[in-house]
């Protein structure tokens, strides 16, 4: 796959269903695996990743019920790390991020089972950015 054709704003329905539903086939793998290795081939640093994914780790360790909050503000905290690093990279991370987020719709029960398919779909993406990321 190449990083210039890769069309992840086609994929805003996608990924609301995967974290509203979970991951039941092999369309959100694919997904991981090209918004993985697109992230790495625009360069987006690794540890940013990272660092989203560890906030919501510790997170679901804490209860996502007595963490709310922290979910929460992950959003404007990611939106200040783009404007920070000014790159597109991490603009379209945001993207894909601020729909995932937006679908975990807190005014339900189902939140927390909504989180968890968040982390999962996260946590590939990660696993196929550090696959793809040149040393």
């Amino acid at each position: 796959m190449n990083a210039e054709t890769f069309d992840l704003k086609k994929h805003g329905k996608d990924i609301k269903e995967w974290v509203s539903t979970g991951i039941t086939d092999m369309s959100a793998v694919t997904f991981a695996n090209n918004f993985g290795q697109y992230t790495a081939q625009k360069k987006m640093p690794t540890s940013q990743i990272r660092n989203v994914f560890g906030e919501m780790r510790r997170i679901q360790m804490r209860g996502f019920n007595l963490e709310r909050t922290a979910f929460i503000l992950l959003k404007p905290k990611l939106a200040y790390a783009v404007k920070r690093n000014r790159n597109d990279i991490m603009r379209d991370f945001y993207w894909f991020f601020e729909k995932a987020h937006d679908a975990v719709s807190l005014n339900d029960v189902g939140a927390e089972i909504r989180f968890d398919n968040f982390i999962s779909l996260v946590e590939a993406i990660t696993a196929y950015h550090k696959f793809y990321e040149r040393d």
